[in-house]
């Protein structure tokens, strides 16, 4: 009894005083063993995209060539930009340099396929589409902006941020928080209502253009985005569109990609829940960081890890379907304006550290065609993609207040590089930060890893 007494009592102290040292236990410790045949097969590649300003007014200082230069350069497959109504209204079709110019003429410079939003009021400061005669109407512009960007090979979105921005002089300017009462313009039932004139409209004129519904801005839980899902916004469609913005969010740990894709999974859930028979696909339209230096601020680096992260990350989800990141360049020069500064490069063109991670992950995610995630520890990323010989793995960890290691069971010496900043140290084990950790192993069909969380 007392020999047990003693056991006990000693190993009740060492786990204390563990805890009080600081040091890791076994629980903060796990092995993965990663081959080449346990890797999800995607049918259809992520979609990634940039979001450009040429079809709305304003002074962005967007310049079709450099625009179509960049986009090449960083190797995306599609741009996102505005068709809006009241503009398209105004022109004159029997023209080949249709009104809006800037923006045909950039369809024609990009050499990528659009994703073209279909949005805004018949008539500038006007009302959105509320009753069955405006909804009629801008199902009709709708197949009509269709059938003059075809050529294109278009993906279109019915409206931009309903939730947000359709409203009247009266309309409050607090967040809608919920699906909201038909009263007000921005309310579920009004988006559904425009959404189901619109869909059939466009699929029945082109079916083999896909067509987007949602657009949703920001939706706390969820709430509005669920309520026009039952209503039948979606129906017909080829998928769900949102937007996820975390910028302003209280702790810097929640301005990353982990809480974005947080909320991607509860969405997911919220949509398996729904009953509808069919999982229903999701595009990411908008997301992205913007690096001003007062307010919301999130550094130039951790925007650049951020996208690199959810672009990884959505590529090994395949009911992700597509990401557009927000947006090519800075739109202004107001360093403590977050509109000004979501630019994967300056106002000028010049390159952000996001600029060097978008271009390295899309080369990676082309030479990809499975992937496997992995996430041990709530802090703690790995994603394994298919290479034509051994084995591949980029790991890394919510933000810098997080840190790991990768070492080799077998002993083996791991090689690594991080995602633009260069080689890593050899070595039997690899420590990894929010920036992306690429470890190659061309020679191994399997490896297993421990993976080791601070504490």
């Amino acid at each position: 009894m007392r020999s047990m007494a003693l056991s006990a009592f000693l190993a009740a102290s060492i786990g204390f005083l563990a805890q009080c040292s600081g040091g890791a236990s076994s629980a903060e410790t796990k092995s993965l063993t990663f081959d080449r045949q346990s890797l999800t097969i995607r049918p259809d590649r992520l979609i990634v995209g940039v979001g450009v300003h040429f079809g709305i007014g304003g002074d962005y200082g967007y310049d079709p060539g450099k625009s179509a230069a960049r986009l090449k350069e960083l190797g995306v497959d599609s741009f996102r930009d505005d068709l809006p109504w009241v503009t398209f209204a105004e022109s004159d079709l029997s023209r080949r340099d249709y009104h809006p110019q800037r923006l045909f003429h950039f369809l024609e410079t990009a050499g990528l396929r659009p994703l073209v939003i279909l949005t805004y009021p018949r008539k500038l400061d006007g009302p959105p589409p509320l009753d069955d005669a405006s909804r009629a109407a801008f199902a009709d512009f709708a197949v009509q902006a269709a059938g003059v960007t075809q050529r294109f090979n278009p993906i279109y979105e019915i409206w931009n941020e309903w939730n947000m921005n359709a409203r009247l002089a009266n309309t409050p300017r607090d967040w809608l928080v919920g699906p909201g009462q038909a009263s007000d313009p921005r309310a579920a039932v009004n988006y559904s209502a425009l959404a189901k004139a619109t869909v059939p409209a466009l699929t029945a004129s082109f079916p083999q253009s896909p067509v987007l519904a949602g657009a949703v801005g920001m939706d706390k839980d969820w709430l509005w985005t669920k309520a026009i899902v039952q209503q039948g916004a979606t129906r017909g469609s080829t998928g769900l569109s949102v937007h996820l913005y975390n910028q302003c969010e209280s702790s810097p740990d929640d301005r990353t990609a982990a809480q974005a894709i947080g909320q991607l999974d509860a969405l997911h859930d919220m949509l398996g829940k729904l009953g509808t028979g069919a999982e229903v696909p999701v595009y990411v339209t908008e997301f992205g960081w913007p690096t001003t230096s007062s307010r919301c601020v999130v550094s130039k680096q951790e925007a650049a890890d951020n996208i690199a992260q959810f672009l990884l990350w959505s590529a090994a989800t395949p009911w992700i379907k597509g990401a557009w990141i927000y947006q090519l360049k800075d739109q202004g020069r107001n360093v403590d304006e977050l509109e000004d500064n979501f630019g994967l490069y300056d106002y000028d063109y010049g390159p952000k550290p996001a600029a060097c991670a978008v271009r390295n992950v899309m080369s990676m995610i082309k030479a990809s065609h499975g992937y496997r995630r992995e996430r041990p520890f709530p802090n703690v990323f790995l994603v394994q993609l298919a290479t034509e010989k051994g084995v591949r793995i980029v790991a890394w960890t919510r933000s810098a207040n997080f840190t790991a290691t990768l070492s080799s069971n077998g002993g083996r010496v791991l090689r690594a590089s991080r995602l633009c900043s260069g080689p890593v140290e050899a070595g039997s084990e690899i420590a990894i930060g929010p920036e992306p950790v690429i470890l190659d192993m061309p020679d191994a069909d399997s490896i297993t890893l421990s993976v080791r969380a601070a504490p």
